[in-house]
């Protein structure tokens, strides 16, 4: 059984925030300093992943391990 969970405003927002800020912030870190090759790389994972967490809605419910949505229909029939 996977873990699941539904979504809520919170964490819609929080997700769109966080993602605001690293886009905002590009190559550097918060006290202004670039950030080495390697951080750059998580940066860019981080904001790939954010990406992806926006698209889900608010009541949707998701398989926590795979963040993906999960069909409510096919739990039913």
């Amino acid at each position: 059984m996977a873990r699941t969970q539904k979504i809520t405003q919170y964490q819609v927002n929080q997700w769109k925030n966080t993602l605001e800020q690293m886009l905002e912030e590009g190559n550097f870190r918060q006290d202004g300093r670039p950030l080495s090759p390697a951080g750059i790389a998580e940066r860019k994972r981080e904001i790939a992943m954010l990406r992806g967490l926006t698209t889900l809605r608010v009541g949707q419910v998701v398989d926590l391990d795979t963040v993906q949505p999960i069909d409510e229909q096919a739990k039913e029939g």
